[in-house]
């Protein structure tokens, strides 16, 4: 038998699965099967032929082979909110992980499937699949601002960490580690023998089923198939706003071995749960439930027999803009009943603020399913944001679960210096400013920013240096725009800083670079060696050896700062200093024009026990004259041990010296005395601090603003702000004299901004 437990969490949306993408069907017996492709998931299994372990041939996945029975083959799937899905998240032995679905309608759940990132460390490790129905509404799941101990049940003797997720092998009652929630979402009391919530939605008498994990391509995925007709235990029955879970954990016996990673996003903002049998970071310190701000792109097939609200889809998603005319939006509304009665959109409206102000609804237009309103222009600096509802002809109401935000950009007029923030990476934000640091003269010079996307001509023409910070890898690949921007203009000069530029979007394989391409061409780079902190286990989570090289241009500074401390060791820590795992990349230079300044070490490249030394950051100038630094990494999280000392917030860190350059130094008026153009939350300063220190954030608009601090455990034990604010840059004192020595969190939410940052307090 299996033990039972499963994991991840996205909210409900329909669409009829495309399948271009090579879907995977896994049968009771770990057989995979790849589909056909076809119309819909429903289409392609019939034409696949499906057999069972036994050689028969297999029901239809997603309706009984009675076609003509009511009901619309459908799939749930949390993609069709957008995403990067880029993320691979990885699960250990005994830990579980689930996502959660809102059903909208009266549904038969026939399947499940997931898409799988790695599989090579899995061994003779199953994905065990089950579903629990939950007993918190849609709104309690949604409502988290960052990751956050749940808590757990105790298991003595368990022969593991003595920790259960469900309470089906507990030793005691639910310790709850959330003040805000004191009973987990699938009980209605905390006693696991006093529950009376049956939460049991689909498993094997308790026990999730297993399946054998099958990876796939970031750029190809294969979505791997539970089918529950094959199981022989039937199919799970849902009703209209019932919210249930697809639940899976990793039957692996060695604690921290057999890593199973899934794909997954952290961008569209439904928290997830996983359940960490060994603790998150410490066996001893944080076992048990954990929310995270990420989403496991997991799929649910079913048979809807129920009545269904309009179905909204492909929204037009407008991103900031330098233009000041009227923008259209779209949308795809359709509506159909599957369980009778009549069917049809009775109306839609586009619904958008300005500046945060009262909602104008503007009624749309329809041509056949495509639904059209207009946004008129508006003048620069302004914020726009907007969203879709719709309802049928039975007086059913859908409202788009995004409201996408936009700027008409503002200029600096003049300004030469254009700052880009591009990273995938945003559980905790981008201390922004903090890049060229308090400590350091140039924490206030001249310079635009945009974090808004793709980078265009019309907008970059404007400046003469780019400074782009790409923290988890680059959301959007600017590389075509950035060459043709340099072309021939000796006097532009380009900086690209952070880690997994040479990975995220290329399967994090190592590749070669040759004339022509914009590594060899612009960056000078003609080999990358990714994750080469990682070593198989903990690796990300470790700080790396850096060495700054004494002479270069952008590294000298540094190295006679760090080296007036002959005992401390310059190190890469990102999950001290922003948050963040430790995944930066290593790379060969061109050759003799391009300068290496700084170096980081490997824990041994493809498991090799050998440890090496790789460039890091380089610097070169271009045949035209264009001066270029690469980082693969992020500059802003290096410091040293055991004496701390924050680098990469220095005078001397080599993006400030890149400044000096590029002749880009140009000291101007206090930025914080401006008014903000957009959301900030900064690093607190001092860091480390005791007793006291500051905390400061930005506001482009007025809003309700929370600002509360959180131990390790999730715990709040602070707020410091809870009230509306006008726009301005604000800063609050936080004394802590009667908190213990630690690390701790603080986290923002204004409006539909939230990020959180990390502070440590040493008495």
């Amino acid at each position: 038998m299996f033990k039972k437990l499963l994991t991840i969490s996205l909210i409900l949306a329909f669409a009829s699965l495309a399948m271009a993408q090579n879907t995977m069907l896994i049968k009771p017996s770990g057989e995979t099967i790849k589909l056909k492709e076809a119309a819909n998931l429903k289409e392609a299994i019939k034409v696949t032929r499906i057999t069972n372990f036994q050689g028969v041939q297999a029901k239809s996945v997603i309706s009984p082979m009675n076609i003509d029975a009511a009901g619309k083959a459908d799939t749930i799937t949390w993609r069709k909110l957008g995403g990067t899905w880029n993320t691979n998240f990885g699960f250990f032995d005994q830990d579980v992980m689930f996502t959660w679905y809102e059903a909208i309608a009266d549904m038969t759940i026939q399947g499940i499937g997931y898409t799988c990132s790695d599989d090579e460390g899995s061994a003779n490790a199953t994905v065990s699949l089950r579903l629990i129905k939950l007993n918190w509404t849609a709104e309690q799941m949604k409502d988290f601002e960052a990751a956050t101990a749940a808590g757990y049940y105790p298991s003595t003797g368990d022969g593991f960490n003595e920790v259960d997720p469900f309470g089906e092998e507990a030793t005691g009652n639910w310790i709850a580690l959330d003040s805000a929630n004191m009973i987990p979402p699938w009980a209605d009391n905390a006693d696991p023998g006093a529950n009376t919530w049956d939460y049991d939605l689909w498993s094997d008498g308790g026990f999730a089923w297993p399946t054998t994990a099958v990876a796939s391509e970031l750029t190809d995925p294969v979505y791997n198939w539970l089918v529950f007709d094959d199981t022989g235990l039937g199919n799970a029955d849902v009703k209209a706003g019932e919210v249930f879970a697809v639940v899976a954990i990793n039957d692996g016996t060695v604690l921290d071995a057999n890593r199973i990673g899934f794909w997954s996003d952290n961008t569209i903002g439904v928290p997830t749960w996983k359940f960490y049998e060994n603790g998150r970071s410490d066996p001893a310190v944080d076992p048990g439930w954990w929310v995270r701000m990420y989403t496991w792109d997991f799929v649910v097939a079913v048979d809807i027999t129920g009545d269904t609200p309009p179905e909204i889809s492909n929204v037009t998603e407008l991103g900031t803009t330098l233009s000041t005319a009227d923008r259209t939006v779209e949308a795809t509304i359709i509506d159909e009943n599957p369980g009778g009665g009549d069917a049809g959109v009775q109306a839609a409206a586009l619904i958008y603020t300005i500046d945060g102000g009262n909602e104008v609804l503007v009624s749309m237009t329809a041509n056949g399913d495509v639904y059209s309103a207009i946004i008129p222009g508006q003048q620069p600096g302004t914020v726009v944001s907007y969203s879709i509802s719709a309802t049928d002809v039975g007086g059913l109401l859908t409202k788009w679960a995004r409201t996408i935000t936009y700027r008409i950009y503002l200029p600096t007029p003049g300004e030469t210096n254009l700052v880009v923030f591009n990273g995938l990476a945003t559980e905790t934000g981008y201390p922004q400013s903090y890049y060229w640091g308090q400590d350091s003269v140039f924490y206030n010079w001249h310079h635009d920013t945009w974090s808004y996307g793709a980078l265009t001509a019309d907008l970059i023409d404007l400046y003469d240096n780019i400074f782009e910070i790409t923290q988890g890898g680059p959301a959007d690949r600017n590389d075509d725009a950035i060459r043709a921007w340099l072309g021939d203009v000796a006097t532009r000069n380009y900086l690209i800083a952070g880690d997994e530029y040479l990975g995220w979007d290329r399967g994090y394989a190592d590749m070669d670079f040759a004339a022509g391409t914009f590594e060899y061409d612009i960056l000078g780079i003609t080999h990358s060696y990714n994750d080469v902190s990682y070593d198989g286990t903990a690796g990300q989570g470790l700080p790396t050896k850096f060495t700054v090289i004494a002479g270069t241009t952008l590294g000298d500074s540094l190295h006679a700062r760090f080296t007036a401390n002959p005992t401390d060791s310059l190190q890469y820590d990102p999950v001290y200093e922003i948050g963040v795992d430790n995944w930066h990349d290593g790379f060969d230079v061109v050759g003799a024009n391009d300068v290496v300044f700084m170096t980081g070490e490997t824990r041994g490249i493809g498991g090799a026990a050998a440890v090496q030394e790789l460039n890091v950051g380089v610097s070169n100038e271009t045949a035209a004259g264009n001066k270029i630094v690469f980082m693969s990494y992020d500059p802003l999280a290096v410091n040293s041990s055991p004496a701390y000392t924050w680098y990469g917030f220095a005078s001397e860190a080599p993006q400030v010296q890149a400044l000096h350059w590029f002749e880009a130094d140009v000291v101007g008026v206090d930025e914080e005395s401006t008014l903000p153009e957009v959301y900030k939350l900064s690093q607190n300063y001092p860091n480390p601090f005791n007793p006291t220190t500051v905390i400061s954030y930005s506001i482009p608009e007025k809003a309700d603003v929370t600002l509360k601090v959180f131990n390790l455990l999730g715990q709040q034990v602070a707020t410091l702000v809870n009230g509306v604010q006008n726009v301005g840059t604000h800063e609050v004192n936080f004394n802590a004299s009667n908190m213990a020595s630690g690390v701790y969190f603080y986290t923002i939410k204004a409006g539909q901004f939230t990020s959180t940052r990390k502070m440590m307090l040493i008495k």
